[in-house]
């Protein structure tokens, strides 16, 4: 097929059914430049004949020569030209096609049965296939050289003209990154075509891909293809176990197992890692310990410890493709070639980032920059003139400020804008601004005068102003789009207003971008200053760059170390081993923010009264590709002053360095190192650029030497991970020197950073996590220093800030500076910014989508949002979790995700402009309600906010409603209040919101228990919720049984507050509603809140009367007993007889009353209504006080309370704790019961509850009278009578004057004790209570026994 050069072959493979590791010969070595012999024999390195050598020997046929014709009708369509490869299983020649006048090339098969039917079947597989990449086989068809002799198949194919990927890798060894990118992405495409066509090449390797004289890349030899069959179809295909290039050979192949497209994804990484390193994964093995190693578990090594210089983004591909396990692998060929193109766009040299047309929302810092006086020329000068010294201006900024990274957004007569930050964010892409800023005065003054005729003078001044905000760029319009997006926002007006602050040649900067750069430059405060006329903004001058700017390390005041002890004693540990002499490197590993220049600035405080020498050097993103910068950036700092002129710097270094004992040859390479202008015929000048290199790195390690002789040397290298190639290969030329050295190297890093270093005994690891909850309080604590924060405030602070100290100290410094608590800081926008940015562009859609889902979701949630295939979704989600946006979630139903840090949730989900963000929470809606019911079940909040994000408010509506009503039945009231609330604050909102008084009705029913239960009785947000319910009580009218509302709340409130005749216009309603309509849950529930009234007012008679029509409603099943508690708050046949035991124990009646109490509480167990078994316990206790049963109120009450506490039943628990304390003086221990009548009390009066104190100031005499405490029972008593004029409250009146008789007899008053013993048997007998009137009797004849005995009870 027209290839030169010899190919890379593989051992003859094993006949079907023979063990793979007998084919493969495990014992021997395989030499894989040995091997190559059998396909420079054959001359056309085809895998399939290679795969049946052992079948034996051909059949001879006629040999065919030059001039030589065959095929077609007339046997002479084909001429032979000449031979391209020969072997002993078959033939190449280039050929004349004469009917179709073209060069072709023809394959000739030797004439095996089993041979040629594998030939012909590779044929028509491949002839199936059309693709620019894939070798084109034109027909197939057979030979005869004569009579008697074999038929002999062959096909005809394209003859190409260039060499195979192997030839080219032998010239060159590695290739270039973009062309290595290219040449996989077109693999990519031509596997993609074959996958399709379910066929898998098997084979894949540098000999079976040609490039063509015009760059073409083509697919060879598909002599192995495997043709997936149809589904339920066997394949007649023979399996070959060993099929394949042992070094290419994917595990499954090594296991003899079915093979599919990720087989080829496999090879195709194992070529990429070739391309891009020079070297296989596992070079130079024997046979057997390839196998081991890939089918052991580890991963495939790092290309980057092979070649540093490879982008990080290409290690994690190239994980993924080389994925030991087939489910874990990239899926198909067309992923790949859409990764390998991103990839290339990604790191092209010079190309500028791939824009969205879709607006974002981002932080950006916008520089202004404007010529004074500019414009006073054009009155002067001619319009084209003038026009090219605009020009100039323009380009002479826009050329300055894109070599800092800058995009030009605007260029307008004598002004220009620029952003930083876009398209694409970058950590210190304020500070780039900044010397961006710096720069601009001199180069534009420079590129005016230079247009500026001689003589002509002109006043000139460059001003500059730089702004930090959140901005929407977009690409709006249409002309523009992907080249100028329009900026949303106010930061262009801002940055042009400081421009007018600035003098001429000055950069001047807001209070965001202040708070960005303060430490990289010296900065002069301006003061505040009035922007636009309604706010004012400070203002800050840029001085220059700081000499301390090349340091990431904190200035000024450290914040806390916390957390940190352990590893602070390993810092120190390994640097008193240095100082004997036992130098090493340590790393400090961990996520950005994590607190590494904290621990080390700790140990650099520690260690300064030893008088080390200090050296650091700071590694940056927009320098990762210039050789040696932290050095140089060092180096100038330390050697060069600006005060000096080259020359004068030239002669301080050679003298300094001469000192140092330091070679001339070696001086000069230094000196050349920091841009120092050495003599022109310096002998290192001519050296190779590799010998020179060689030669400086040397040097460097022998100044490096030279210092840590006279003391110890403490090194520091911040940020490795943005390390350029160079300074990687310094570093690993320098730690054979450390260990015999008092040098200690501490490094830092982000956990992506592999360092090459790793299994060094001189190098040593310091992983750092996140801090604990309880330590980052305590730094939030320390950094208050002594400013209290209100808890919940530390509480949201530490959850928000997931452990990183960086977040915490920003965070807790917006929050001191008087910011949001909610508001991410402007520090670490541009952080989180930058990390979002960093990702691929699918991954980063991803990461946003999944921002807006939540914090955490569902692997079954995010495929049925994105639509991508399984595989797919993993391989994406993969990145983000090794992107260490993402962590796995232990599910037990399924996998999920969460976001690792609630910051980088927080960004990513701002970084969508709304209009995104609601398509997105529109679609999440949708999805979440048609295939996934169980969730929209049971958690209808997720739906409600995310249709309320939409902007769908109605359905909104709906679903918070159902969230809250979901939340109110299982006792979680905050939550209840939170989402009624919201679907309440909505409803309000629409405009058609005043003829919905319904939908408000139910809301404020369903919103009102809960808000009880959380704010208290007492709350003007409970008062104005039922005050709005008992007007629409009145304006629906006759509709309201058709609503099914809830009306107990209603009843509950008035009643416990005291409006006894409010609750009792709710209870005549439902009466009066249920009568007309026939509505027995209205009836029952109506005249049981009736009873509770009149027994109130002391009416015994009568509210027994009303609670026998509350029970005389027909029996429903217990179902409906469950839907009416729910709906009701309360189960109506269990409220009637749980309340009709007080007038009945009051009545006397107490048989009655004890059997009401067993149906009651037997009804409400079976029931299960947590509120209604509350009722019932606390109702049922009451009465079997007001019997004087104290033991069985004691039982009933301590159940009940610790029911109430767990479902928050403010009353219930009340109540109950009130009786336990009489039933514990009643039992013989007064005492306890005193302590907790006062707590109940405190309580009751906290809850802004009425109803009822006159019981419980009743039970609290009664507890004072066991203690024999006459004069505390008497106060509480007469407070007591004092509140029935006020409530109405009379159904414990006589028991509180019998109570007060007792007290008094106790203090030696008779005749005011039979005055009210007399005043309780009188109320008592014209109320029909004749318990209350046989204990008074009773009292009343105690008091006339001659001997005083302590009180009985009946």
């Amino acid at each position: 097929m027209g290839r030169s050069g010899g190919q890379d072959g593989q051992e003859p493979g094993a006949p079907p059914g023979e063990d793979a590791d007998d084919a493969l010969d495990l014992d021997g070595e395989l030499d894989f430049d040995d091997e190559l012999d059998l396909d420079d024999e054959l001359g056309f390195g085809d895998s399939f004949l290679n795969e049946v050598l052992s079948s034996g020997v051909p059949m001879p046929f006629r040999r065919l020569t030059p001039g030589d014709r065959l095929g077609g009708a007339d046997g002479r369509r084909f001429e032979i030209l000449e031979s391209l490869g020969e072997g002993a299983m078959g033939q190449v020649f280039r050929a004349q096609d004469e009917e179709l006048q073209r060069v072709v090339a023809l394959k000739f098969l030797f004439p095996r049965d089993e041979l040629a039917g594998m030939g012909l079947r590779e044929a028509r597989a491949i002839a199936r296939l059309d693709h620019e990449n894939i070798v084109r086989i034109f027909d197939v068809s057979e030979w005869s050289g004569g009579p008697g002799e074999p038929t002999v198949p062959f096909l005809v194919m394209e003859c190409l003209g260039g060499e195979s990927l192997l030839d080219l890798l032998r010239r060159e060894r590695t290739l270039p990154l973009a062309r290595a990118l290219e040449i996989m992405r077109d693999v990519a495409a031509g596997l993609a075509h074959a996958h399709e066509h379910q066929i898998v090449h098997r084979d894949l390797k540098p000999s079976n891909v040609f490039i063509t004289r015009q760059g073409t890349v083509k697919l060879l030899d598909f002599g192995l293809a495997w043709v997936a069959p149809a589904p339920g179809i066997a394949s007649e295909q023979p399996e070959l176990p060993t099929a394949g290039t042992p070094p290419y050979m994917a595990p499954e192949q090594w296991r003899g197992e079915r093979v599919d497209a990720r087989t080829d994804i496999w090879a195709a990484g194992v070529m990429l890692y070739e391309l891009l390193t020079g070297e296989l994964p596992y070079p130079h093995l024997m046979v057997g310990e390839l196998r081991a190693k890939v089918l052991s578990p580890e991963p495939v090594p790092s290309p980057r410890e092979r070649n540093p210089e490879l982008p990080w983004e290409l290690e994690s591909l190239l994980s993924v493709l080389l994925e030991k396990d087939p489910e874990k692998r990239l899926l198909s060929a067309e992923e790949l070639r859409e990764e390998l193109r991103e990839m290339e766009e990604h790191v092209r040299p010079g190309r500028a980032p791939q824009r969205s047309t879709a607006p974002q929302r981002r932080q950006v810092t916008l520089l202004h920059c404007r010529v004074m006086g500019l414009s006073a020329l054009a009155e002067e000068w001619d319009s084209e003139d003038f026009g090219e010294l605009e020009a100039a201006f323009h380009r002479a900024a826009s050329e300055s400020i894109q070599g800092h990274g800058g995009f030009i957004t605007l260029c307008m007569g004598d002004e220009v804008l620029a952003c930083f930050g876009y398209p694409v964010a970058k950590e210190g892409d304020a500070e780039c601004a900044v010397r961006a800023g710096l720069e601009l005065p001199p180069v534009v003054l420079a590129a005016l005068q230079a247009r500026l005729p001689p003589g002509t003078t002109a006043e000139l001044a460059v001003r500059v102003g730089i702004d930090t905000d959140q901005v929407v760029l977009d690409d709006i319009l249409p002309e523009l789009r992907g080249h100028t997006p329009t900026i949303q926002g106010e930061a262009p007006r801002i940055a042009a207003w400081l421009a007018q602050q600035a003098g001429p040649s000055e950069v001047v900067v807001g209070p965001s971008t202040y708070s960005l750069v303060r430490r990289a430059f010296d900065i002069q405060p301006l003061g505040a200053r009035v922007f636009d006329g309604r706010r004012t903004l400070e203002v800050h001058h840029v001085l220059g760059r700081s000499r301390t700017a090349g340091t990431r390390l904190p200035m000024g005041e450290l914040s806390p170390l916390v957390g940190r002890k352990e590893e602070l004693g390993k810092l120190l540990a390994a640097w008193e081993r240095a100082r004997e002499g036992h130098g090493g490197y340590v790393l400090l590993c961990g996520e950005a923010g994590i607190g590494k220049s904290r621990l080390i600035q700790e140990l650099r405080e520690r260690v300064l009264p030893e008088k080390p020498l200090l050296l650091r050097l700071q590694c940056w993103h927009q320098y990762s590709t210039s050789a040696l910068h932290p050095v140089i950036e060092m180096l100038q700092r330390a050697w060069l002053s600006p005060e000096r002129s080259p020359q004068e710097n030239l002669r301080a270094v050679e003298r300094h360095l001469e000192k140092r004992g330091l070679t001339p040859m070696q001086v000069r390479l230094l000196a050349s190192l920091v841009s120092l202008p050495v003599r022109e015929d310096s002998p290192h000048l001519r050296f190779t650029p590799q010998r020179q290199k060689d030669e400086t790195l040397a040097a460097l390690a022998t100044l490096l030497m030279e210092n840590s002789g006279e003391r110890p040397v403490l090194l520091v290298v911040e940020d490795l991970h943005w390390a350029d190639p160079s300074t990687l290969q310094l570093l690993s030329f320098l730690i054979g020197f450390v260990e015999r050295a008092s040098l200690l190297f501490v490094l830092s890093a982000r956990p992506e950073f592999r360092p090459p270093w790793a299994q060094h005994s001189a190098f040593q690891s310091i992983p750092l996590e996140r801090l604990p909850a309880a330590c980052t309080e305590q730094l939030v604590k320390e950094m208050t220093r002594g400013q209290e924060l209100p808890a919940e405030v530390v509480t949201q602070l530490v959850e928000r800030a997931d452990g990183i100290p960086l977040f915490v100290e920003e965070m807790t410094r917006v929050l001191l500076e008087g910011g949001a608590a909610a508001s991410i800081p402007v520090t670490l926008q541009e952080l989180l910014l930058a990390r979002l940015d960093s990702l691929p562009r699918r991954q980063k859609q991803l990461a946003q989508l999944c921002a807006v889902v939540g914090r955490s979701f569902s692997f079954a949630l995010l495929a049925q949002l994105t639509g991508l295939r399984g595989t797919v979704l993993r391989r994406d989600l993969a990145g983000l979790v090794a992107a260490g946006l993402l962590q796995a979630r232990d599910e037990e139903n399924e996998p999920g995700y969460q976001f690792r840090h609630a910051l980088i949730h927080e960004a990513a989900y701002q970084s969508l402009p709304r209009s995104a963000r609601r398509q997105y929470h529109q679609r999440i809606a949708q999805a979440l309600g048609t295939h996934f019911p169980a969730v929209a079940e049971t958690r209808p909040e997720l739906l409600a906010r995310h249709y309320t994000e939409a902007g769908e408010l109605k359905l909104a509506i709906h679903y918070w409603k159902l969230a809250g009503m979901r939340a109110s039945q299982r006792s979680a009231n905050e939550e209840a209040v939170s989402h009624l609330s919201q679907s309440l604050k909505l409803l309000r909102s629409l405009p058609d919101a005043p003829v919905l008084t319904r939908d408000e009705l139910q809301l404020l029913i369903a919103l009102g228990m809960p808000l009880v239960q959380v704010q208290g009785y007492r709350s003007p947000e409970v008062e104005r919720t039922y005050t709005r319910v008992q007007a629409l009580f009145r304006e629906v009218g006759e509709e309201l049984p058709r609503l099914e509302l809830s009306f107990w709340g209603s009843f509950a409130y008035y009643f416990a507050r005291g409006k006894s005749h409010d609750s009792h216009e709710v209870a005549e309603l439902l009466v009066s509603l249920g009568e007309r309509q026939h509505k027995p849950e209205m009836l029952s529930m109506g005249h049981r809140m009736m009873a509770t009234d009149l027994f109130t007012w002391g009416q015994v008679d009568t509210a027994l009367r009303h609670l026998e029509l509350a029970l005389s409603v027909p029996e429903v099943d217990l179902e409906q007993h469950r839907a009416l508690a729910i709906r009701q708050w309360v189960n109506p046949r269990v409220g009637a007889l749980a309340y009709a035991t007080l007038p009945l124990s009051v009545s006397g009646q107490w048989e009655r009353a004890e059997r009401f109490t067993r149906e009651a509480l037997e009804l409400a167990g079976r029931i299960g209504h947590p509120h209604t078994t509350s009722l019932a316990l606390t109702y049922c206790a009451v009465a079997s006080q007001l019997r004087w049963d104290a033991r069985t109120a004691l039982g009933l009450a301590e159940q009940c309370i610790p029911l109430a506490r767990e479902h928050r039943f403010l009353l219930w628990y009340l109540w109950p704790s009130a009786v336990r304390g009489w039933a514990l003086a009643e039992l013989g221990r007064p005492q306890e019961g005193l302590v907790q009548m006062r707590q109940v009390l405190e309580g009751w009066q906290r809850s802004g509850i009425i109803a009822g104190m006159h019981h419980n100031l009743g039970m609290l005499a009664h507890v004072h009278l066991r203690l024999g405490q006459a004069q505390e029972g008497l106060a509480a008593v007469d407070e007591a009578l004092t509140l029935p004029a006020v409530t109405e409250e009379y159904s414990y009146l006589p028991e509180l004057h019998r109570v007060r008789g007792e007290l008094l007899r106790l203090a030696g008053r008779e005749d005011e004790a039979r005055a009210a013993f007399l005043e309780a048997i009188r109320f008592a007998q014209e109320h029909g209570m004749r318990a209350y009137e046989q204990r008074a009797q009773a009292s009343l004849r105690r008091l006339g026994l001659a001997e005083e005995s302590p009180p009985r009870h009946p």
